[in-house]
């Protein structure tokens, strides 16, 4: 009895089109995790981020007061305010330690205050720093930064300032914002607006 020819053309094409379809279904999988994590993406809109930062483990309380040029303030006990928000009043690092449920602590020994500007409004914005509470001998050295996020990336202001005595009041920058949001001029003319909000004794 003849044997006969087996023929595995059809087995290879079977073999094939089993592979495609398992290399279609893991894109398939692919673009849609991808999609699902972009999906997760936290979007801020804001115009311009404003960063306070002082020393590590510092117990010294510096507060950020910023001002638009209609008059409207933010602080401490006004932390969203017009086009203004206020991240965190950082108490320096009397509110650094948080205690657990079981009984530890966690250490965040980064002082620091975000302030961002979501719109624009045309005029003389004033930035200014005061000393809450002064707990240590030394002077506080303090970082201000300043950036533009729209339409790109781009620093503003970056400047250290010292801050020596409780009730200290520095203006770190006025600026001025013209309609199309860009930053036309600045200076450090030194302009209160903390007395209005916390009378003299500070």
């Amino acid at each position: 009895m003849a044997r006969k020819n087996w023929d595995s053309t059809a087995f290879l094409d079977l073999l094939f089109n089993a592979l495609l379809g398992f290399v279609f279904l893991f894109i398939v999988a692919f673009s849609l995790v991808e999609i699902d994590r972009k999906q997760g993406d936290i979007k801020t809109k804001a115009e311009f981020v404003i960063t306070v930062t002082w020393e590590l483990d510092n117990s010294d309380d510096v507060d950020t007061w910023l001002a638009d040029p209609v008059g409207t303030v933010i602080w401490f006990q006004t932390k969203e305010n017009g086009l203004m928000h206020l991240d965190r009043d950082d108490l320096g690092s009397k509110n650094d330690t948080y205690h657990l449920p079981d009984g530890t602590t966690v250490q965040y020994p980064y002082n620091q205050e975000i302030t961002t500007i979501r719109g624009i409004i045309p005029g003389i914005w004033i930035l200014n720093l005061h000393m809450y509470n002064k707990r240590r001998i030394e002077p506080a050295s303090v970082n201000v930064e300043m950036v533009k996020l729209n339409p790109s990336h781009r620093m503003i202001f970056v400047k250290d300032f010292i801050l020596e005595e409780r009730g200290q009041e520095v203006t770190a920058c006025r600026f001025e914002m013209n309609l199309s949001g860009e930053i036309v001029s600045m200076d450090e003319l030194k302009t209160s607006i903390v007395g209005d909000h916390l009378g003299s004794n500070f």
